[in-house]
């Protein structure tokens, strides 16, 4: 016990400083991005005046950039470099703050700034996460990734409990405060992680700015083939998340109290927080086939409690449904970047683009579905449509998952396994 104590502890302590600097700033990004996100709508009708269709067309804006613009940052990443990057969205994301916060007094600075916090995370994320793969071994991946997972996490579910305290006072000033925050944030990030380059021998490798280019448009178009499957069984677990979270809040409102919500995302947030570290071994070890018919069954298995209603029936079926969760969104990731694997920031830009895609489909379907059963007087018949639909997608991943990139990427790389083990730093 001692000595496999030990020898863990010499693993991290021989981790690049930038992947344990990132680690940590990775939750102080999480917590001031979730003390703005939730209440971009609130702070646009409250705070700058707008009427709620204008303020609705703008969040969907937001939207749309923050998670389709990623497939933009993957590239601008392995042109500009995995840091750069970084450091440039976190100053997108802090001159966007200072612009909301004036656009309460300069109404026509509003959309600029709205499109500047967006633009923010769809260039971090995609170079947030191609920085840990190209920092640790394939070995480590599904750890470090889990790691980042958590960190977010952390940061979703603290954060809106933090902003209540400023937003209601005065939201200038959750702006201001926002700004001189990820201003910081941007300052640690120049001093405290370093520039990481591709691993060597990788396909255009050993360049400072970070990025590998690509083995050339054939390769990667094979490679966006290889990885159809897998993005869109993303797709479809972005889409049943979010018909989870954008109306649990309604649902909560109507059977319980809305306090309930922030609980209900609490509850969320910590068990990905837990599991998916806790499990990532598993996550990347387990069949593909069987992980997906599994996630998604216990995924129809948590809609279909909270169809009973009551504070205890909510947080059970969050509970069940958040097991599920974190077994695909982890696994998500693994087969998305072990299909692309030259061009890492890429592939998380294609994987942010499912969660955008995912949401989009959930507003639609989701708020249509919901209605309807609202209007009836059964809203928790909602949560047995979204329940069948889960089962549906277990079905088709049972019969669709197809094999593992894990087994592709292990049976290639046998000849450099001792190569891809040494941290790129």
């Amino acid at each position: 016990m001692t000595g496999s104590a030990a020898a863990r502890w010499r693993m991290y302590a021989g981790l690049p400083a930038g992947l344990k600097a990132l680690v940590v700033l990775s939750t102080v990004v999480g917590l001031g991005s979730y003390m703005i996100t939730p209440f971009i709508g609130v702070l646009l009708v409250k705070g700058v005046g707008l009427d709620t269709g204008t303020a609705g067309l703008l969040v969907a804006v937001a939207t749309f950039v923050q998670f389709g613009g990623s497939i933009v940052g993957g590239p601008v990443a392995d042109r500009l470099g995995l840091k750069p990057t970084m450091i440039a969205a976190l100053l997108l994301r802090t001159l966007g703050l200072v612009l909301l916060a004036l656009a309460v007094r300069v109404h026509f600075l509003v959309l600029p700034a709205v499109v500047l916090v967006a633009a923010g995370p769809a260039l971090y994320l995609p170079a947030n996460k191609a920085y840990i793969v190209r920092s640790v071994s394939d070995e480590l991946r599904p750890l470090f990734l889990a790691i980042s997972a958590a960190a977010l996490n952390v940061g979703m579910g603290l954060g809106p409990f933090l902003a209540v305290l400023l937003i209601g006072r005065d939201p200038v000033v959750l702006l201001l405060v926002l700004a001189g925050f990820f201003a910081l944030i941007t300052v640690a990030h120049q001093v405290a992680m370093q520039p990481v380059a591709a691993r060597p021998g990788a396909p255009g490798g050993g360049t400072g700015a970070g990025g590998a280019e690509a083995g050339g448009g054939s390769t990667l178009r094979g490679a966006l083939r290889d990885a159809l499957r897998p993005v869109l069984f993303n797709v479809a677990a972005f889409y049943l998340y979010f018909s989870f979270q954008s109306f649990i809040g309604l649902y909560a409102a109507a059977e319980s109290h809305l306090g309930l919500v922030g609980w209900v995302m609490l509850l969320n947030c910590a068990m990905m927080a837990v599991l998916q570290p806790l499990l990532a071994g598993r996550i990347a070890r387990a069949g593909y086939r069987m992980l997906l018919a599994g996630s998604f069954l216990l995924m129809a298995a948590g809609t279909a409690v909270m169809c009973l209603g009551g504070t205890f029936s909510l947080l059970l079926g969050t509970a069940v449904f958040t097991v599920g969760e974190a077994f695909v969104f982890l696994r998500g990731d693994l087969e998305v970047v072990g299909r692309i694997p030259d061009r890492p920031a890429f592939a998380f830009g294609v994987q942010r683009l499912t969660t955008g895609v995912g949401g989009l489909f959930a507003g639609a379907a989701g708020g249509f579905l919901f209605g309807h059963f609202q209007h009836d007087g059964h809203p928790g018949r909602y949560w047995l449509a979204v329940a069948a639909q889960c089962a549906v997608v277990a079905v088709l991943g049972l019969v669709l998952g197809g094999s593992s990139a894990g087994r592709t990427e292990r049976a290639g790389a046998e000849d450099t396994a001792g190569r891809e083990k040494e941290p790129a730093a």
